[in-house]
Order: C-alpha cells, then structure tokens, then sequence
C-alpha cells in the first residue's frame, strides 16, 4: 500500500513539473521565478518517498518535458535543478540540519552547473556560457540602432554602447564567481519553499538560525583583502587580460558578497535590537543592491563587524 501511494504521488508530482516547465517556458515574468523553484516536485518526493521516487519523478518529468517542449530544456531542467532537487530532497528527508542541507545542496548545484557545461560540450556541442555572451554582444547592435532612431547624439551613443561593452566584459570575467554565489541563493530559496509546502504537509523541520544572528567565517576577510590587491596590481599595471587577474576579481566577487550579507544581517538585527519599524531594514536592503555606492560601504561594514563582533555572537570573541 505505502508503496503503491508513493508511486501515485510521484507521478501527480511529474505532473506537476511538467506543468511547471510549461509555465516557465511560454509566460513570461512568472515563467523565469518559476524557472528557479523547478526542482520542488522533486524535492518534495524525494524528502517524503526517498531518494528512488524522486529519482523516479525526476526522470519521468524530464521525459515529458523533452517530448512536449524541447529535449534541451529537459536536459537543462534534469541536469541542473534536478539534481539540486535530488540532493535538496534527500538531505531533508534524513533530517539533517538546515545548515547542513544548503551546504551539501550548494554543493550539488555547483556539481550540477559544472556537469551541464561539461555535458552540453560532449553531448550537444553546445557552449552555453559563448552563446548567452553572443547573444548580449548581438543586442549591442540592436541597443546602438534604437539610441541613434530616438535622436541620441553620436558621441553619447557611443559611450553608453562602450559601457555596456564593458560592462558585458566583466560579466564574462566574473562568471564563475557568479556561479559560486548563485548556487547558495537558489539552494536557500528552493529549501524555504519546500519547507513552507512540506509545513502544511505536516512535516516539521528544524528551523535556520534567525537572519539576525548569520555570521560570515573570518577568514573570508584574508582572501578578500588579497584579491583586492591583487585586482589593484594587475589593473595599474595593464594586466588584466591574465588568468591571475581574472581570478582575483572572481575571488573578490564572492568575498564581496558574503561581506554584504554580513552587513544585511547586522542591520537588521540592528533595527530589531533597537526596536525600530521592520521597514527601515527593507530599505536599507534594496539601497545597498541598488545603489553601488552603498554597496561598497556595506563590504566594509560587513569586515567591520567581523573584526569587532558588534553583535557579540561569535564564539571565537568571547
């Protein structure tokens, strides 16, 4: 009985991934967040059947996604969400902490990210990261026609078109420490949801640390400082088309954002610990993403605090 019941909840579950894709392939806006939180069904199978029924849901959801859409969209959904899904579910379903699931599932999304590269190049000869940096440099044409038929003159034309080369260089540079930062994010998001599902399900789970007590490793302050000598050196002396500078940018991108997060925190525990309205810290969030100037002051607030332990949290300073 249990068994028949699990093989029907992973089917209705497929169902739903199939469904999911549908969505995140033909509407837009909704279809790109639905995108992100594709591996759920397979989370929730996984966590309440085990690890052969959310393989199971996994395998039969990618099929019907590459017969009803595209077989490149099934492998990119099966490879990369999927086997975040897998290992999002099977840590839930052993109960491990919640640190230990968006460890282990980051850990799973980086495999997952660095399997579709390297499988896209062997199966589909197919380089992904070429094709999307193509497709920004091509719209680079497009973006130059629109500004020039609105009137803009030559000179302004040209330098938001140089910028925007620019800025799609350094995109190209920091990719993979992008990688590395947005492994953590979808991983959190996907466990936050599926805890929420599983919730009203009637499974209970340990709960995250409160936002306001996250602490960042200290040591993150040594490679950041390092990099950012690094990047200096290079860049003063017209290096920066070596593997050496690009890794030093790449290094500074992630310690650049754990150092933000660690600011994040302490303002919002700053907010809670003087009682002031919650708004004030969603604010100060969206300005510190918004706005570069800020964020850069919260890289240094965010070191700050690791040296000084404003909070008095860490066990290494008490």
């Amino acid at each position: 009985m249990r068994k028949t019941s699990a093989m029907v909840e992973a089917g209705i579950l497929a169902a739903i991934a199939v469904v999911m894709a549908l969505v995140a392939m033909y509407v837009p806006v909704i279809g790109a967040f639905i995108n992100f939180v594709w591996p759920l069904p397979i989370i929730i199978c996984c966590m309440r059947n085990g690890f052969k029924y959310g393989f199971m849901t996994l395998i039969v959801a990618s099929l019907i996604v590459a017969i009803v859409i595209s077989p490149i969209q099934a492998f990119f959904l099966g490879v990369i969400f999927g086997l975040m899904g897998l290992v999002l579910g099977e840590c839930m379903h052993r109960r491990l902490s919640p640190v230990k699931v968006i460890l282990y599932g980051s850990v799973g999304t980086i495999v997952a990210l660095i399997l579709n590269f390297i499988m896209s190049f062997a199966i589909l000869d197919l380089d992904p990261i070429a094709t999307m940096f193509t497709q920004f440099e091509n719209s680079l044409t497009e973006m130059e026609a629109f500004y020039r038929n609105h009137g803009m003159s030559e000179a302004d034309t040209k330098a938001a078109i140089d910028g925007y080369a620019e800025m799609i260089k350094m995109m190209r540079i920091i990719m993979p420490g992008s990688l590395l930062v947005s492994a953590p994010l979808l991983t959190f998001v996907n466990y936050f949801v599926a805890k929420k599902i599983l919730g009203r399900l009637g499974e209970s789970f340990d709960p995250l640390p409160a936002f306001t007590e996250w602490v960042v490793p200290s040591w993150v302050l040594a490679p950041y400082f390092l990099s950012l000598i690094g990047v200096t050196y290079f860049y003063v002396n017209k290096l920066t088309h070596t593997w050496m500078y690009e890794a030093c940018v790449n290094v500074q991108t992630v310690c650049t954002f754990s150092l933000v997060i660690q600011a994040i925190s302490l303002v919002y525990w700053y907010v809670k610990h003087k009682n002031k309205p919650s708004w004030w810290a969603g604010v100060a969030t969206t300005v510190i993403f918004f706005i570069p100037i800020f964020t850069q002051i919260m890289v240094y607030v965010g070191a700050a605090d690791m040296v000084a332990d404003f909070r008095k949290i860490r066990k290494e300073y008490k």
